[in-house]
């Protein structure tokens, strides 16, 4: 084997994009449901993680990362804990909604989105990446420097 070959490294097939979802979230704040924007994104470079930014007024954006297996877990049973807590609420839309906690326990947020597209939308993510195939989408070679340098 000569000395390039050791090195070299196959790069995955592109998976198929995966569209935005943009919904309306209703932030829940002494019992009022006040709506959001709220666009959860997934790119199949990075399997393992989902992003949601939340458009709030005046021109505020927030956005949170967090795990895809969380956010799907969320949409059947109570999951996460520390700043991230998800749970189903069997009221409200075709299938319910989703809660959401985010942040730390004294200053959090708490969101609801509809349950039945937020499923739909994460069925799309695991068509583009199924369940065990993360580790392949990853570049190892190219990750593993970051891995050692300093910020």
């Amino acid at each position: 084997m000569s000395e390039s070959s050791r090195h070299e490294t196959t790069q995955p097939p592109p998976a198929p994009l995966v569209r935005s979802l943009h919904t309306t979230a209703r932030q829940v704040q002494g019992g009022i449901g006040l709506p959001v924007d709220a666009t959860f994104h997934y790119d199949p470079d990075d399997p393992w993680a989902v992003r949601v930014t939340f458009r709030l007024p005046p021109g505020k954006v927030v956005d949170w990362t967090f795990s895809r297996e969380l956010l799907r877990s969320g949409t059947r049973v109570l999951s996460g804990e520390g700043d991230v807590r998800l749970w189903p609420l069997r009221c409200g839309g075709r299938e319910g909604r989703v809660r959401m906690r985010l942040g730390p326990a004294r200053v959090f947020a708490v969101v609801d989105v509809d349950r039945a597209g937020l499923r739909s939308w994460l069925g799309e993510t695991y068509v583009a990446v199924p369940e065990g195939g993360e580790a392949a989408r990853i570049s190892w070679a190219a990750e593993t420097p970051l891995l050692f340098t300093r910020p």
